[in-house]
């Protein structure tokens, strides 16, 4: 898939902050992610693969789980945790190995 800034929310972010992008089980599911890769905001808009190797803990795996949300959030803190005034996009429940996603960071985390 691939993430992109709104041009809207461009002066919110500098280009060193991180850029986390990716899947976790929908609600009712484990709240870590299930696969990630990190990038930065000098990145966007890039190109992403989220897959069984990437996974945050072991002997969970992506492609086990029938729905997952693919989201992509800008921390300005760097930490994994999401903050408030954090930027985010996501997806709906989609299945793993769902092609061309697109991910638009548009929104404020509250």
């Amino acid at each position: 898939g691939t993430v992109e800034l709104d041009p809207k929310l461009r002066s919110q972010a500098a280009e060193t902050d991180t850029v986390f992008i990716f899947a976790r089980a929908p609600d009712g599911g484990p709240k870590f992610p299930l696969a990630a890769v990190r990038k930065q905001v000098k990145d966007l808009p890039t190109s992403f693969v989220l897959d069984d190797s990437m996974g945050m803990v072991s002997g969970t795996k992506l492609s086990s789980f029938p729905l997952v949300v693919v989201a992509a959030r800008i921390s300005k803190t760097g930490s994994a945790n999401p903050s408030k005034g954090d930027l985010e996009g996501l997806t709906a429940p989609i299945p793993p190995g769902t092609k061309n996603l697109k991910i638009r960071i548009d929104s404020l985390h509250k």
